[in-house]
């Protein structure tokens, strides 16, 4: 395309007829999703960090470590198998505390 002054002109970026996309579709999905993951990534790593630093330190590590593996197993594979893992020997803690405790009452009402 030339010009009045006969000089030819290149593409235009602000013109919507002449601009081409230079970034695929699929490439800023992907950005995207890895962009997430990151940010998933540091948050959920520093609620672990937290939550085990409370297991010596004053907190509730008990509820944030779980919290911190939540966070993480929103999109990693590996997270969510640990706190499955955590779960099963949460609930298998219980049981068996529960059953202690059992015992210990009905021990106590033998004795009164």
């Amino acid at each position: 395309m030339t010009g009045t002054n006969g000089v030819t002109r290149g593409r235009d970026p602000d013109d919507p007829e002449t601009r081409t996309e230079s970034i695929p579709p699929g490439f800023v999905i992907w950005l995207w999703k890895q962009a997430r993951r990151v940010v998933v990534f540091v948050v959920g790593m520093t609620v672990l960090l937290i939550g085990i630093a409370m297991v010596v330190l004053p907190g509730p590590a008990v509820i944030v470590i779980p919290l911190g593996l939540a966070i993480l197993a929103t999109e990693f594979v590996w997270a969510k198998d640990w706190l499955s893992y955590a779960r099963r020997h949460l609930e298998n803690l219980s049981q068996r505390a529960a059953k202690v405790r059992q015992r210990t009452n009905s021990r106590r009402g033998e004795i009164d």
